[in-house]
């Protein structure tokens, strides 16, 4: 009889155990469900990035893809980063720059925002390769252009 009952506890400690994990399921609770809803992020495009520095920015643009279509984002001279944030043209999108981790290898890091609604929105930073060289203006002049494709997940 003990050993009947010494069996059954076994046999249900082994039913209650976690399932094993694999390289492709860290968490098996977290897989097979539903995809993630695509109301709560935004995928944002960055192409065409440019910027010039003098030693200071001077200017710095680039062309934004999202949800809402296509802005052209600009600022002029940046005398501190993080920058003040820019309006994209007349949309809903919004940016600003910071000093991105790996700044001395040519990324340069754009913090982005989408206004939602009167005070919500969506918000999200990446860096963009760059690769720069002489702009032409002296010695300290640089022009920067972006290297890779950039998409920046905002929620």
């Amino acid at each position: 009889m003990q050993f009947l009952t010494t069996a059954t506890l076994f046999a249900a400690a082994a039913l209650a155990a976690p399932a094993p994990q694999t390289t492709d399921c860290p968490n098996p609770a977290h897989c097979g469900g539903s995809p993630p809803d695509p109301s709560k992020y935004e995928n944002i495009d960055i192409s065409n990035f440019y910027l010039r520095k003098n030693p200071g920015i001077q200017n710095a643009g680039f062309t934004l893809s999202g949800n809402n279509g296509t802005a052209k984002c600009e600022i002029g001279a940046v005398e501190s980063l993080p920058s003040e944030v820019q309006i994209c043209g007349d949309s809903d999108y919004r940016f600003g720059l910071f000093e991105a981790e790996g700044a001395d290898q040519g990324l340069v890091g754009v913090r982005l925002y989408h206004q939602t609604g009167q005070f919500s929105g969506k918000t999200g930073e990446g860096a963009v390769p760059t690769y720069c060289h002489a702009g032409g203006n002296g010695p300290d002049d640089f022009v920067c252009s972006q290297v890779n494709a950039v998409t920046v997940v905002i929620q």
